[in-house]
């Protein structure tokens, strides 16, 4: 049977993709989807005595999504793994085309549940390979003001960042505001810049310096709620939640300088996908981190998206939060939330080294297949790393954050071992002049090395057996020919173990040979023969290190 799905699959032939579908009893097949803006009749299949069904379309690079219509009725590809959500509820197939023109389909991981089973939304390739940095304005210089963060974006790029993103830039609310300046994420007016920050031309200039270096600018944007004196409030009252006594309604969680948005209103939505279109036409940003995603109904979110990708079809949005259903059905990435803690219990010895690889296999069964998600130490909700993880295991942490899988980020000052936590509602500077810039020079080193090895943006993610899975943590990442091997002891004692690799990942070329090349380490290069890769022993320091390159010796493949 798999045999026959497989013949029957999409596959490349001579002249573009070719579509198969076996219905001996069916009077007429099409397929439809984004390749013909789901035309249902333009694609018409050619039946063969057989039963099978076939067409074959040209199709360029890109992630595209179908269903045959038999009959009359849409049904999905049943020789095709990959599904994605579809706005009205169901599910489409969907297939990658690759560079070369070859067809990927992907397989959930087994075991895989709920969200687990689809594909995540299409993103753009710059994203895989991004170093997110957050700024706070207000707090990043002296000035406080968008130019002067223009002024050090060489500094930026020279760090490895690679996309900005500008935490909220716009006009605060006055009443009920916390603290002396009140919080940037209770805005009065979406479509100005505070007076304080600078104009939209001061947004333009910090956008186009940072295209020149080759970095991407993404803004703040607070769907959910507004300042509780918004001028909307008053010119569009029915935008706004009322409580039983028709007063409008704060969204909790404490958050008493703000009123939530009633997104049930057409206009309202319009206004906002709109105001979202307004800096993306006007000053060229890529995109958005949307505040509190989970909030706001997925349905705007995927509209925005559309909307957004019709005039800047590489630009992103980033969700604050943790739900697989965004990535599967309306944002490039999302916070992976848990680290930071699960990270502070390692160190600290009440949780094992493992748990982080817990983490990450559970997150696969649970989110989209092709998931990219946002890791990071700290942000602004977040204590600072050092004081959450303390200085110790400092150096492991930031060669974790920029090896595992998914997109990092610095959060403003924390390269610098800024152990302040930005206030956001009082004057707040971050103290460049004492930070600790040997630990700068760490995070530019590994931020350079990501950024210089295919494996580690774009790369598969498998962890490998450690004897010491209590102490030590080891993966492999694999891109073409591009194959890094990590080893990260989270003790203070040198720990010798055995490292394996799964048995998954030998397919019984055992006669071939690896030479294992320490990055920027002291020990000379290792030869490993297949034999070898179920059982190797690596000593590690304190809180050391170890990355491995792997160079083939002969064309022969062990690990795939």
């Amino acid at each position: 049977m798999d045999a026959i799905t497989k013949q029957l699959s999409p596959t490349r032939i001579h002249g573009g993709i070719r579509f198969r579908y076996l219905d001996p009893c069916a009077s007429s097949v099409t397929v439809a989807g984004d390749f013909n803006d789901w035309h249902e009749t333009s694609c018409r299949l050619t039946h063969y005595p057989c039963g099978v069904w076939e067409t074959v379309i040209p199709l360029k690079k890109g992630v595209y999504q179908y269903k045959f219509i038999v009959d009359g009725e849409w049904t999905h590809d049943p020789s095709n793994p990959c599904k994605m959500l579809n706005e009205f509820g169901g599910t489409n197939s969907a297939l990658e085309v690759t560079d070369d023109g070859d067809v990927l389909l992907l397989r959930p991981s087994p075991g895989a549940r709920g969200y687990g089973k689809y594909r995540a939304v299409p993103s753009p390739d710059w994203v895989r390979d991004a170093v997110i940095y957050e700024v706070f304005p207000r707090a990043f210089s002296e000035e406080g003001t968008l130019d002067s963060a223009r002024r050090r974006i060489p500094e930026l790029s020279d760090l490895g960042v690679t996309c900005i993103w500008l935490m909220p830039i716009h006009p605060i609310g006055v009443a009920a505001r916390k603290g002396s300046l009140g919080s940037p994420y209770a805005i009065s007016d979406y479509r100005s810049i505070h007076p304080d920050l600078g104009t939209i031309d001061d947004l333009k200039r910090l956008v186009r310096t940072a295209h020149r270096y080759g970095m991407k600018v993404i803004m703040d944007f607070v769907a959910n709620h507004s300042a509780a004196d918004c001028p909307l409030q008053w010119s569009h009252p029915k935008w706004y939640k009322r409580d039983c006594h028709g007063r409008p309604q704060s969204p909790g969680f404490g958050w008493t300088d703000v009123l939530g948005f009633d997104y049930r209103n057409r206009d309202l939505r319009n206004y906002m996908i709109e105001t979202m279109c307004y800096y993306v036409r006007e000053c060229d940003i890529d995109g958005y981190r949307c505040d509190v995603a989970a909030l706001v109904p997925t349905d705007f979110w995927r509209e925005a998206r559309a909307a957004l990708k019709r005039i800047k079809p590489d630009a992103i949005l980033l969700a604050e939060s943790h739900e697989p259903s965004h990535n599967a059905m309306a944002f490039d990435l999302t916070y992976e939330e848990n680290l930071p803690r699960i990270l502070q219990k390692v160190f600290f010895g009440t949780l094992s080294a493992r748990a982080i690889r817990n983490l990450i296999e559970q997150d696969r069964l649970t989110f989209p297949v092709e998931s990219i998600r946002m890791r990071y130490l700290e942000n602004h909700d977040q204590p600072r790393a050092l004081e959450l993880i303390g200085t110790r295991g400092l150096r492991v942490a930031v060669a974790l954050l920029f090896t595992l899988d998914g997109v990092p980020l610095i959060h403003n000052g924390q390269e610098i071992g800024e152990s302040k936590r930005v206030c956001l509602f009082e004057p707040f500077k971050i103290q460049w002049e004492s930070g600790d810039y040997i630990l700068r020079d760490l995070y530019r080193h590994f931020s350079h090395m990501r950024k210089a090895i295919p494996a580690l943006t774009r790369g598969s993610l498998s962890f490998l057996n450690v004897a010491r899975d209590d102490s030590v943590l080891a993966y492999y990442r694999e891109y073409g020919d591009s194959r890094i091997v990590v080893l990260l002891n989270f003790t203070g004692e040198t720990v010798t173990t055995r490292v394996g690799a799964p048995s998954e990942l030998i397919q019984g070329f055992t006669d071939a040979g690896y030479l294992f090349i320490e990055l920027h380490g002291q020990t000379s290069p290792i030869y490993i023969s297949g034999q070898n890769l179920l059982g190797k022993e690596v000593t590690l320091d304190p809180y050391g290190i170890r990355i491995y390159s792997l160079e083939a010796i002969n064309p022969c493949r062990c690990i795939a």
